[in-house]
């Protein structure tokens, strides 16, 4: 995907007789949620959305939070996040800023070929438990074949990748991701047993340095998310890391303290922009259940509380606006 990002976006229908006409989709990553006004509708209340995987990213710098995807060789994320709209919500990508069902997330162009063995189909869905999300962890030939970042991290930021991970993580072992904020620090246990490939990628990723110094562009309290992941451009539109990621499950709920990874509409189309989930409205987004959620928040629920309600609405996009004063991701660092 071009960018992500966790673009979600909640797109809902208007009263007013005469609207102005929706800007241009996100070029990453979007996060939306179904109308619940209008059941059945073909557009949803929170849409993701951002450039098919090859496309090339759009000359905007900004767009829509992206999210990010498959494990395949992309240019960019191309996550779907909520998104917000004249006469409608849309939920984001991340890896666009706006959290959607429709394009999202950090998503680059795709290359001709991937890191997932030629890999055509996600891998088969294991049985989930009753009433739980439809798991499809990664096999072990579905990994990349690119390096993997020292566990120590790195000196300098690397933001650009060829490919998808082989794999990096033990996936016997917990994996905790810190978030060190301007507005303080979130602690995370990462699903290492159901969404393996999405763990490593965003530990990877997180080595490397690709999340410092990062903002959480995007704020959207009509579906209760912040989106961040965003190192080229803080913003939705960002073109990702350079690889996507697959699905790995579907029928996912939402409620308070997930990060979940933000994509386009477009299956397996996350990239690196993510979302956490932060109040119950995030619970429109289970129309969809796309997003893959790949952790959970220990500590630090009552920080991203207190970024959303700094939320500053932006009438000229379509995924919410973003948090004032602007929040900084200092640091993402693993801990196994």
């Amino acid at each position: 995907m071009v960018g992500i990002f966790l673009a979600i976006t909640l797109s809902r229908g208007g009263d007013d007789a005469e609207e102005a006409s929706p800007p241009p989709a996100p070029v990453g990553a979007e996060v939306v949620a179904d109308d619940p006004a209008e059941p059945g509708s073909e557009t949803p209340d929170d849409e993701m959305t951002g450039d098919e995987p090859g496309d090339e990213p759009a000359d905007e710098p900004d767009g829509d939070p992206a999210a990010d995807n498959t494990g395949g060789d992309g240019d960019g994320d191309g996550g779907d996040t909520p998104t917000t709209t004249d006469g409608g919500t849309d939920a984001a990508d991340g890896d666009d800023t706006d959290t959607t069902t429709g394009d999202t997330g950090d998503t680059g162009d795709s290359d001709d070929t991937t890191d997932s063995d030629d890999r055509t189909t996600a891998p088969e869905a294991e049985p989930a438990p009753a009433g739980g999300p439809d798991y499809a962890p990664y096999a072990a030939d579905d990994y990349g074949s690119e390096a993997c970042a020292p566990e120590g991290g790195v000196g300098e930021p690397v933001l650009n990748f060829a490919g998808a991970p082989m794999l990096c993580i033990d996936t016997t072992a917990p994996h905790t991701a810190v978030f060190d904020t301007s507005r303080g620090v979130v602690r995370v246990a990462l699903d290492v047993t159901n969404t393996p490939g999405t763990v490593n990628s965003f530990v990877n990723l997180a080595r490397f340095g690709y999340y410092d110094d990062t903002t959480i562009h995007r704020s959207d309290p009509s579906i209760g998310i912040l989106q961040g992941g965003s190192p080229h451009t803080n913003s939705a539109a960002d073109p990702g890391p350079g690889y996507t990621l697959w699905d790995e499950g579907a029928d996912f709920t939402y409620r308070p303290g997930q990060l979940v990874m933000a994509r386009r509409g477009d299956p397996n189309s996350a990239g690196a922009q993510y979302f956490f989930t932060v109040t119950a409205d995030a619970g429109l987004l289970d129309g969809q259940g796309t997003y893959v959620v790949f952790g959970e928040v220990l500590e630090g629920l009552d920080v991203l509380i207190d970024i959303l309600a700094s939320h500053v609405a932006d009438p000229a996009s379509r995924l919410g606006g973003a948090p004032d004063p602007p929040v900084v991701v200092n640091s993402v660092t693993i801990e196994s």
